[in-house]
Order: C-alpha cells, then sequence, then structure tokens
C-alpha cells in the first residue's frame, strides 16, 4: 500500500480523477498485489482505493492469491482507458469489456447516469473483479458486459459462484459487502459503505 505515485497520478487526472471529485488524491492508497491470472501465470497488478479500506482490500486480494482464484488483469482507471462516454470518469465500459479488475473512478452509478448520483467507485470504496465472469444487470435488465456468466454461476475459474464461496468470503470477511445478492445483482462488485 503506498500513496499514489505521481507517474499514476498524471494519468488519473482529467479521467478516473477530476475536479469536483468527492475524494481527492490525500485519501487514496495504491494497492499492489501478486494474483493468479487465467493463464495460471503468477501476475501483478494494483487498484486504487480509499485509505479506509486499503488493508481490507489487500488482505482479499491476499486470500484471492492463495486460493489460486483466476484474474484476468488488475489495472487503475486512468487515462489508458479513455474518458466515460456517459459522465465523468474513466470508461468503465472499456474496462467491464476487458475484463479489468479495478477500483477507484470517479463516475455516477453505472447504467444511471443520468441521476447524476456518485458511484461508490467515486469513493474508493468499491471493487470489481472480473467483470466478464461476474456481470452486472442492470435495472433494465441489460446485462454487461456479456450476459454469457448471468446464468452460469458455478464454480469456475475467476467465477464468484455464491456468497459462501471462499472467494466471496474473501472480501466479506474483510468487511465489503457482495453485489451479487442485490435485487439487481453485479456480482463483479464488492462495496465497503
Amino acid at each position: 500500500m503506498s500513496s499514489i505515485p505521481d507517474s499514476l497520478w498524471r494519468k488519473m487526472v482529467g479521467y478516473s480523477w477530476t475536479s469536483g471529485c468527492p475524494v481527492g488524491r490525500s485519501s487514496l492508497r495504491y494497492v499492489t498485489v501478486n494474483f493468479w491470472g487465467f493463464d495460471g501465470k503468477r501476475s501483478r497488478g494494483g487498484v486504487v482505493v480509499h485509505q479506509a479500506v486499503a488493508g481490507p482490500a489487500a488482505r482479499a486480494f491476499t486470500a484471492l492469491y492463495e486460493q489460486r482464484f483466476r484474474i484476468r488483469q488488475m489495472q487503475p482507471m486512468d487515462s489508458s482507458w479513455g474518458h466515460n462516454p456517459k459522465g465523468p470518469g474513466a470508461d468503465d465500459y472499456a474496462a467491464m469489456a476487458a475484463d479489468n479488475t479495478s477500483a477507484f473512478n470517479c463516475r455516477y452509478v453505472g447504467g444511471q447516469e443520468s441521476r447524476k448520483v456518485w458511484s461508490n467507485h467515486a469513493y474508493g470504496k468499491a471493487i470489481d473483479v472480473n467483470d466478464f465472469e461476474n456481470p452486472y444487470v442492470d435495472a433494465s435488465g441489460r446485462v454487461y458486459p456479456d450476459p454469457y456468466f448471468v446464468s452460469r454461476r458455478a464454480a469456475a475459474p475467476g467465477v464468484f459462484s455464491s456468497s459462501r464461496s471462499a472467494a466471496v468470503r474473501a472480501f466479506t470477511s474483510q468487511g465489503f459487502s457482495w453485489g451479487g445478492l442485490w435485487r439487481h445483482p453485479d456480482y463483479q462488485h464488492f462495496d465497503a459503505s
């Protein structure tokens, strides 16, 4: 866990962080961790989170690593994703399509951008893991990024199969709640609010 490096912050400004965001650089931390890729090899990645959840996030990802849970990629939301086409923030839709695990992104609630309500990602208190394997179903029934795994919730590499699974408990044991239990499931989402 560290402060946001200057090189990363320069890539975040104007994309995942803009003036008017509810938290600033001093409240955020960069958590880098090892993870097991879908290729079976150890990789390293990082997420930006609120300082209050940096320790719990690091412990949750450490538990996933010990379980050999697969993660496609883990890159912070920054200029490499482009601008969100539906409001402030980096393009979360592009990150979901790339199956990127991420956290802080100063954006509105997905699928409800017209309401202009900050997502918990805008506070750095939400983490999305393996978007493709753990899709989000919005209130209209639209699935992001792809519907393939909506009906395939059995244990499989990178899938959060149920609230009883060790992978989900890696986060819930650290105080996160799982979006997979919501009325409109967000299987990728863990929230610390």
